[in-house]
């Protein structure tokens, strides 16, 4: 024992002290100091027990022992918070709880300061589970150490944040309360519990959160600002969406054109001669010889009384109905008006007869050289236009719904001097791509230069309006499951989780189709801390 020095020490930490006796004869002291303040029951708990051993003098002077000076000192640091009809206040032991085992100090009392003996305490320390770990508890073994004062001793199986739930049943009445440990903070933080007594007052105490019988995560303004709560209101919101595919450019299969001829012949001048080189629709490719085209120009001559004779070597008479006959069956072996109207004047057939190239482009394919015999039917060019292009882009299924014919599209491409340019959504195919599951659509594209080359590889983005729709951010949205959840403010502190119905996903942003209405506030940001440390309570069979 301290001695005189210790009550010296009392006296300057409880600077008047008063005495009067309980039922049982013990003395208690209560401070009325200015601020007029209790003395904590703890403290009157260690007087009184230390007059029963005799440790006090006869004036109402006592002295102290170590034991109750960190009784004393402890007990003034822990702050009472109430929970229905009592007050309570926990320390545990060490003051930063650890790994292993650990003590807690359940000091209750009712409304007036009164210790509350003999009552059934129940603690329950548990972590929830989290990904592929599963649900933690621990039962802490309560006994009541003093009146009014319940320890309960307890393990952890690792570091972190653990919920505490205490439950107290008295004759006096029922409560519980929720604290919050950690293994990285000293002390045990209040949460919120049954509310008290007083008509319309929630549960209050240290910052934390408690959870109320429907399930509604109560968070304090300091909480929701250390964990970064911030919230938005669900409105109605002009919704855009934006695709994002690979394309590939490719010819335009509508202009491709092949050059082949209905008679048989040989080849006798080549004028467009590699594979690639850009031509012009009516640029002669080549010359050709047949002797079957030779003979069709010369019976037209010789209808039309030109380049023929009769008798002695006159003119042989003009016969129209033949002329007409023989001038059809030109066009009919791709011999132009132009050309035809050529014979005619020249009075002689065209014995290399220019074939010129049917549309603009390039070539693709060329399957013959000065020279070589062609027979009719045969492919003898490929050519395909550049102006415009094609780009095929891979748009998966769930993407498909926003895709419509006619929409702008947007090809963007680091080879392209403007790098990016704009296209329209031509086509859509019906079915998938049985490899890549993907559907491909077509985007016409300008291509005046040349810029965009077949089977370059670029970006297509397709933007489409969705009207307007009642919204939230996409970072409102938790999974669970089959589930999408929300949290929504229900004011007072107060976080409910609700299961909604996404429809479109725009940005970033999420058409709500049911769950919802326009107006409620729901939390973006600090939603996965509110979700693991309330534990969901009653709200978890809502996931």
């Amino acid at each position: 024992m301290l001695g005189e020095s210790g009550a010296r020490r009392c006296r300057a930490d409880f600077p008047s002290l008063a005495r009067r006796h309980d039922g049982n004869g013990l003395p208690l002291a209560f401070l009325d100091g200015p601020a007029g303040t209790q003395v904590p029951t703890a403290v009157i708990e260690a007087i009184a027990g230390y007059y029963r051993a005799g440790n006090a003098n006869t004036d109402g002077q006592f002295v102290t022992s170590r034991e109750t000076d960190a009784l004393i000192a402890a007990t003034r640091e822990t702050a009472m918070n109430e929970a229905g009809p009592f007050r309570i206040s926990v320390r545990n032991k060490p003051d930063t709880p650890s790994v292993g085992d650990n003590t807690l100090t359940i000091a209750v009392e009712d409304t007036l300061g009164r210790p509350v003996a003999g009552a059934h305490v129940e603690a329950q320390i548990v972590m929830a589970a989290m990904g592929a770990m599963p649900r933690m508890e621990s039962r802490g073994e309560v006994r009541e150490a003093a009146p009014g004062r319940y320890e309960a001793k307890y393990g952890l199986q690792m570091a972190g944040e653990w919920g505490l739930h205490i439950r107290i049943q008295h004759a006096s009445g029922a409560a519980e309360a929720d604290y919050r440990l950690s293994t990285s903070l000293k002390g045990a933080m209040f949460g919120g519990g049954t509310p008290p007594l007083r008509a319309g007052s929630p549960g209050v105490g240290t910052p934390g959160m408690a959870t109320d019988e429907s399930g509604a995560v109560r968070i304090d303004p300091a909480r929701r600002q250390l964990i970064g709560v911030k919230t938005e209101p669900v409105q109605v919101r002009e919704l855009a969406t934006t695709l994002r595919a690979a394309g590939r450019v490719t010819y335009d299969e509508t202009r491709r054109t092949e050059v082949s001829l209905k008679f048989s012949g040989w080849v006798r001048e080549i004028r467009v001669d590699y594979t690639g080189k850009p031509v012009q629709a009516g640029q002669a490719l080549f010359t050709a010889y047949s002797p079957e085209l030779v003979s069709a120009q010369q019976e037209y001559l010789t209808a039309l009384g030109i380049g023929g004779s009769s008798g002695a070597g006159g003119a042989a008479p003009a016969d129209a109905e033949l002329a007409a006959a023989a001038r059809e069956r030109l066009p009919r072996w791709d011999v132009r008006p132009s050309q035809i109207q050529e014979i005619a004047r020249a009075g002689k057939p065209i014995e290399a007869l220019p074939i010129l190239a049917p549309t603009s482009g390039v070539v693709l394919e060329k399957s013959v050289v000065q020279g070589s015999a062609f027979t009719a039917g045969q492919t003898l060019y490929k050519i395909a236009p550049i102006h415009p292009v094609w780009v095929v882009a891979s748009v998966y299924p769930y993407e498909l719904p926003s895709v419509r014919t006619g929409m702008a599209a947007m090809i963007l491409s680091p080879f392209l001097p403007e790098h990016a340019r704009q296209g329209k959504v031509s086509y859509i195919d019906p079915y998938l791509n049985p490899e890549t599951r993907t559907a491909q659509v077509r985007v016409v594209v300008p291509n005046a230069h040349g810029d965009l080359k077949p089977d370059m590889f670029v970006d297509v983005v397709l933007s489409a309006s969705l009207g307007k729709r009642l919204a939230i951010p996409e970072s409102a949205v938790l999974y669970a499951g089959d589930q999408r959840v929300v949290f929504v403010d229900l004011g007072d502190g107060r976080f409910a989780p609700r299961a909604v119905t996404l429809g479109a996903k725009a940005g970033d942003e999420y058409e709500v189709v049911g769950g919802l209405r326009a107006g409620e506030i729901v939390v973006t940001s600090g939603n996965f801390l509110i979700a693991a440390e309330s534990k969901l309570k009653s709200a978890a069979q809502k996931w």
